[in-house]
This record gives structure tokens, C-alpha cells and sequence, in this order.
């Protein structure tokens, strides 16, 4: 009997220095039935839950140093090797709803926490949950950073854009433009488009002076074809006159 004893006890030291939170709870009216069911929600967090004597458990105490006023009533040690703030949760929560145990307080992470302190920490959000929001704030914070950065060198693609859209393009745009459309055309069979010649202001006046210099010069031949005639008549006439 003394060896089992001592085997549980070694044991139970064993289990709480690897564990990462041990709880002591006090049973008020835990039937079987919610006994069973504490146990099924500790066991499937990787946790245990064994109901001990009060001598028992001040001895395993003593042998961790965590040694601390063992209250007159019937305890039980829970512990886990997990997340402790889905342990404390569980049995806070479990307390609540059947009013058969209360959480005294125990150790987490080798700190001891009272009963108030054992309670604040499973109102806290569990580890999944608090993985599950820090991935949701990194995913909106990758977003925003994505969107900040691309947002500059969009708007700048559109600046250029609507810059080249207001610009006309240059003489080497354009005749490297009409090379290509006269070698399409080539290819597909097409005939060249001739290349109409617009004339320059200067052009024009150039060749309106040559038309009016032009012109004069007929004005003048004309007259001085009439003047010659004039004077051939006048002649004919003084011959005439002599002769007379």
C-alpha cells in the first residue's frame, strides 16, 4: 500500500514539472455523470484531472516547493500540458455551468495564480484564438502595405499615360510610322498612297509673284504690239496723204 502510494505520488511530481499549468479545484456536488464529463474535456485538451486526499496533495506540493494552505474539503489536481488558458478556461467555465466545482487557484508557467487571478486569466481569448486574430491582422496589414506601395507606380503609369495621350507625336513617330504602313501595304499587295505635298505660305507667295511677273510682262508685249500698229497706221496714212 505504501509503495503505491509513494508510485502515485512520484508519478503526479513527474506530470507537474512538465506541465505547463496545474489547478487545484475544490468538488461541491459533482455527480458521476459530471465527474465523467470533466474528464472527457480535460483529457481531450492533453490534460488530467485526479481527485486526491488532502494529505496527498500536500505532499506532492512539498516535494515541487510549491507548497501553500490546503483548505479542509474534497480536491482534486487538474493539470495540462497545452495551452493554459484553455485549462483554466475549461474548469472556470464547466464550474459555472454546474455549480459541482470552484477553481482555488494553482500554478501556470511556474507562477502561482489565486482564484481572481485563475478566472481573469481564462476570460482571455485561447491561443488558437489569439493565432487565428494575429493572422487575420497580419493578412489586412500585408493588404494595406501591398496596396501602398503598388497604389504610387499606378498612379504614375496613368500620369505617363495621360501625358503621352495629350502629346501630338514627333516627326520620327510619324515617319516611322508611315515606313511601317507603306511596308504592310507592301506585303498584303497594296498600292503605295502618294504622299500629298502640302505647300508652305512661302511656296505660295513665291509662286503668285511669278504669275503676276508673268502677267506683266504679256500687259507690256500687248501694248507695245497695239503701239506698233498705231504707229503703221499713222504711216500708211502720211504716205497717202503725200501722194495726194
Amino acid at each position: 500500500m505504501r509503495a503505491q502510494k509513494e508510485a502515485l505520488v512520484e508519478s503526479l511530481v513527474t506530470d507537474l514539472q512538465e506541465s505547463r499549468v496545474a489547478l487545484i479545484v475544490a468538488y461541491t456536488k459533482l455527480n458521476m455523470k459530471a465527474n465523467d464529463e470533466l474528464r472527457t474535456k480535460t483529457f481531450e485538451q492533453n490534460g488530467k484531472i485526479k481527485m486526491l486526499s488532502n494529505n496527498l496533495l500536500r505532499l506532492i506540493l512539498k516535494r515541487l516547493g510549491r507548497e501553500i494552505d490546503i483548505p479542509e474539503k474534497t480536491l482534486a489536481l487538474a493539470y495540462g500540458f497545452q495551452d493554459e488558458v484553455t485549462a483554466a478556461k475549461t474548469l472556470v467555465e464547466f464550474g459555472k455551468e454546474t455549480e459541482a466545482l470552484e477553481v482555488l487557484g494553482g500554478w501556470i508557467d511556474g507562477s502561482f495564480f489565486d482564484a481572481s487571478q485563475v478566472k481573469t486569466l481564462a476570460s482571455l481569448p485561447n491561443k488558437e484564438t489569439l493565432q487565428a486574430q494575429l493572422v487575420g491582422r497580419l493578412g489586412g496589414l500585408i493588404g494595406s502595405l501591398a496596396y501602398s506601395l503598388n497604389y504610387p507606380m499606378q498612379k504614375f503609369a496613368f500620369v505617363v499615360e495621360a501625358v503621352k495621350s495629350s502629346q501630338p507625336a514627333s516627326p520620327v513617330v510619324e515617319e516611322a510610322k508611315t515606313e511601317v504602313t507603306e511596308a504592310a501595304n507592301a506585303e498584303s499587295g497594296q498600292p503605295k498612297e502618294e504622299t500629298e505635298t502640302v505647300e508652305t505660305p512661302a511656296q505660295t507667295s513665291e509662286e503668285n509673284a511669278e504669275v503676276s511677273t508673268e502677267e506683266s510682262e504679256i500687259k507690256e508685249e500687248k501694248e507695245s504690239f497695239d503701239s506698233a500698229q498705231d504707229e503703221e497706221v499713222n504711216n500708211k496714212e502720211e504716205v497717202k496723204e503725200n501722194n495726194e
